[in-house]
């Protein structure tokens, strides 16, 4: 994973159980995502994910391959959980990438994501062409990804 770019995603929090699960505080974006198998770098280490699921409210449960038990997992606790971008094939329900991916990304026409943010449900972007910055929904009536690209699909 040392030839892709890494983005923070998430932060690990205490153990949950005593089978190596633990709380993670994790973007948004990423909650609903099946994250099984994918691959992560924490503390300049790579984990691979075996299990991802929804605890509660707004909080995920992590459980690593090779992580075993409480003691195993709170060996991680506090650390940032980052991911590369070759997973930007992990797509949400529009069919759209994390857009985090694409931070000072040139869409099209000269416009450029400049950061993005959530709002309930919706996840907003800030785009900027020329001198003027919009802010526009991240969903598929104005992005849509193809060939390891991102569209907008308004003027």
């Amino acid at each position: 994973m040392t030839e892709n770019k890494l983005y923070s995603i998430g932060k690990l929090g205490k153990p949950h159980g005593l089978k190596g699960y633990q709380y993670i505080n994790i973007d948004k974006y990423f909650r609903n995502i099946k994250m099984n198998d994918v691959s992560v770098v924490i503390d300049n280490h790579s984990f691979i994910i075996e299990n991802f699921k929804s605890h509660l409210k707004d909080r995920n449960l992590i459980k690593f391959k090779h992580i075993n038990s409480i003691d195993e997992a709170e060996n991680n606790r506090d650390f940032d959980v980052y991911i590369a971008d070759q997973y930007r094939s992990l797509k949400n329900r529009d069919n759209l990438p994390w857009p985090g991916f694409f931070i000072n990304y040139e869409l099209s026409d000269g416009v450029m994501l400049l950061d993005f943010f959530y709002s309930s449900n919706l996840i907003l972007c800030n785009l900027q062409k020329n001198d003027e910055v919009i802010v526009v929904s991240y969903d598929k009536n104005n992005f849509f990804y193809e060939d390891d690209s991102l569209y907008l699909t308004i003027n």
